[in-house]
């Protein structure tokens, strides 16, 4: 929005990206190694180490459930951005 010559930017602090389970705004090896663990506990304990948040950064095959398959995901798109590729989650 603008008004009088004056841009308003809006952004939101508890954004989310996908992939990045740690939070420190890269998608890397940590992030799947997160993703593992999570799966292991739940499937141990039945018990989740993950916050909310981060359980929706986990999800990034987007069915409701953080399992192997989202660290393969992961780990396939940290590989795209080593090589220079622009991955995607498809």
């Amino acid at each position: 929005m603008e008004k009088d010559g004056v841009k308003s930017v809006t952004f939101h602090l508890n954004a989310m990206l996908l992939g990045d389970v740690d939070g420190n705004g890269k998608i890397n090896s940590s992030d799947a190694s997160l993703v593992l663990m999570e799966y292991s506990a739940l499937s141990t304990t039945g018990i989740s180490k993950l916050s909310e948040r981060q359980k929706q950064a986990a999800d990034v095959n987007g069915d409701k459930s953080v399992n192997a398959s989202d660290a393969s995901k992961i780990l396939a798109y940290y590989a795209a951005t080593s090589t220079g590729k622009t991955p995607t989650w498809n």
